[in-house]
């Protein structure tokens, strides 16, 4: 597998953090032992989606996916398994053994971030020349920018050339225009041959990802260029609406301080930083999106989230579409969004350079709204009150916001409240919000995780019962037998040989049962068995889906401390039953074709004896030898392929 080696396989779900790999995608909050989400793999309002980060498994009670680490990255990004674990052994620095030549080939977007690292450093130095970066760091000083922020974002300067930077990478790296042009640092020119750099004069802001490698740059004028602000073009490693400025500076502060901070401009967020609002990150150029929003909280337990845009119509729009974003994954999630309303209409930096500026954003961090008090009074905020019709126009403003609070008891009080001030009668005012919600098609009602998820697994099927027949019947029994091999020592020394000797239906079932014979029992405890099945599975997704039930399988087992004898007979009795209700069906479907007389004697002589093996001698069965003796007189009757 070029470098993917299963003992790379093992170190890499060693040390990559479920929690924090889902996390990126999935907005998760605790829930006891487990974190729990909506599942990014189909619509729903209601957390179905949960990670247990001590077994390493995500599952979906609501569509059924479910998997490790490594399943749910090639579910979610598309990548095949071999990818999926060489992306991971990078990000955790783990080696892979494969060539120089393999590893370029496999990842072209290495060179880019190579490219942009080789700019950024280029930029860094030229801020630092006593003559080339002067105008910039005058530039900064007038902003106050201290020269420890300067080297924490890794500002730098863009000078005043055509080629500075072309003609710097061509010597140090040796590459070619089309790449540069394609990586998003110089322009081809539209009348002639040849490119130049895209950035010249300006203030160079390195924007990174959120492990801090430079993905791209935004470019501030330090001429009398007519666009202020010049930005990378979206490239094969940056998109824009899957980044957040400063965000890999922040995400620590993010945690320790269970809030983040949203602003609009890099220098807001700069500015943030150099005050000691290090959780603050920016937005680029864009409204903010799902993606950058599941990002914002995902370090949080509290979900705290802080808009702090400009108070101008522009900023006050970017507040509603922020807010649209965030309320998207809100539900099942409870995700607090809060605005920040600098006095003076100033934005943060502003706030903060002048004088106090520190304690008056504090102070409006202190007392920021939640986001439905904001929006409400936004849309009170030209009403006219004080005549009938302003006054319908104010309720018919504000009932649908009222319908989008779900808890009915907040709901109520925010209702009483606005009836009083729009000067309305609080039973009608509640009618036309109860009215407004019932328009509002919901697909699932709220439920606990627990009773949830456990009420699906019964809708769908997934938790058999004894006597439980067809597809369903065959999937618990062959689960039983997997699980008990994972439940502990003895329960494996019991199952094992069992395991063995059964012809799985469920192909992801058989690759499970080859991957547990390939373990065989070199392993020193069953956490330990577990490891190593789940690291044989990884590669096919069906089979690392099926082991996530089996493992749910063996929790279900130690708490109900179901003697494994009696799961094994159980089980393997369901396997035969189906086993010979199918063969049944098929040798009556054949009773209809066109055979010689002989065939057809001889097919309803073993359809009989199918027939009075299971009415009589199987429910009779009461070992496990006595189900071997009756396999081994349908194996005369039905021969094994």
């Amino acid at each position: 597998m070029k470098g993917v080696t299963p003992e790379v396989i093992a170190e890499v779900r060693h040390r990559a953090n479920i929690v924090d790999i889902i996390s990126e995608t999935v907005v998760l909050k605790k829930a006891g032992k487990e974190y729990r989400g909506l599942c990014p793999f189909h619509n729903e309002k209601s957390g179905s989606f949960y990670v247990n980060p001590d077994k390493g498994i995500f599952k979906c009670f609501g569509c059924g996916e479910g998997g490790d680490v490594f399943a749910f990255l090639q579910k979610a990004k598309g990548n095949d398994f071999i990818d999926t674990v060489r992306d991971l052994a990078n990000r955790y620095g783990i080696r892979l053994v494969e060539t120089v030549e393999e590893k370029q080939h496999y990842d072209r977007r290495a060179q880019f971030f190579s490219l942009n690292e080789a700019a950024c450093n280029y930029f860094s130095q030229l801020l630092q020349d006593p003559v080339d970066g002067a105008t910039a760091r005058k530039y900064l000083e007038g902003r106050g920018i201290s020269d420890e922020i300067i080297t924490r974002f890794k500002l730098g300067f863009a000078p005043n050339s055509w080629d500075g930077l072309l003609r710097y990478l061509n010597s140090t790296m040796k590459v070619s225009e089309s790449t540069l042009e394609e990586a998003g640092l110089v322009r081809r020119r539209a009348e002639s041959t040849g490119v130049y750099d895209l950035f010249r004069n300006r203030l160079m802001v390195p924007i990174m990802d959120d492990q801090g490698r430079v993905v791209a740059f935004g470019g501030r004028t330090l001429g009398d260029d007519q666009v202020k602000y010049l930005n990378s073009p979206e490239t094969p490693i940056y998109v824009k609406g899957q980044h957040l400025y400063g965000f890999h500076l922040a995400k620590e502060a993010i945690k320790a301080k269970d809030s983040v901070i949203v602003v609009e401009g890099y220098f807001d967020a700069i500015s943030l930083h150099q005050h000691g609002f290090n959780n603050a990150v920016a937005t680029l150029g864009t409204a903010l999106t799902e993606q950058q929003a599941k990002m914002l909280v995902r370090y949080t337990e509290s979900k705290r989230v802080f808009l702090s845009f400009d108070s101008d119509q522009a900023g006050q729009k970017a507040v509603e579409r922020g807010a649209e974003a965030i309320n998207q994954i809100a539900e099942g999630v409870g995700i607090e969004l809060r605005v920040i309303r600098i006095p003076g209409g100033k934005d943060p930096d502003e706030c903060l350079r002048a004088e106090g500026g520190q304690e008056a954003f504090t102070k409006a961090m202190q007392s920021a709204p939640p986001f439905i008090d904001h929006e409400l009074r936004q849309a009170l905020k030209d009403a006219d009150l004080a005549t009938h019709t302003g006054r319908l126009e104010a309720a018919g403003r504000i009932v649908p916001i009222l319908a989008q609070i779900k808890n009915p008891m907040v709901r109520g009080e925010y209702i009483r409240l606005f009836a009083m001030e729009i000067g309305a009668k609080e039973d009608e005012l509640g009618h036309s919000v109860r009215e407004q919600m019932k328009q509002r098609k919901q697909l699932f009602k709220p439920d606990s995780f627990g009773n949830g998820a456990a009420k699906v697994m019964r809708n769908r099927g997934t938790v058999g019962s004894p006597g439980s027949g067809g597809l369903a019947g065959v999937l618990d029994a062959e689960r039983n037998l997997l699980a008990l091999l994972l439940t502990s020592r003895e329960d494996y020394s019991q199952a094992y040989p069992v395991v063995m000797n059964i012809d799985f239906n469920v192909p992801a079932h058989r690759f499970l049962k080859d991957a547990f014979e390939g373990v065989g029992d070199q392993f020193a405890t069953v956490q330990d068995l577990t490891d190593r099945v789940m690291d044989r599975a990884a590669p096919d997704k069906a089979a690392s889906a099926a082991l996530v039930d089996v493992i749910l399988k063996v929790e279900e087992f130690r708490k109900q401390q179901r003697p494994s004898d009696v799961v094994i007979k159980d089980s393997f009795a369901r396997l035969i039953k189906e086993r010979m209700e199918l063969a049944s069906r098929q040798m009556r479907a054949t009773l209809a074709s066109t055979l010689p007389e002989d065939d057809l004697i001889e097919l309803q002589g073993k359809i009989s004896m199918l027939t009075r093996l299971q009415l009589s001698e199987l429910p009779s069965a009461s070992s496990l030898d006595e189900l071997r003796e009756l396999t081994s007189k349908i194996n005369e009757i039905i021969p094994v392929n």
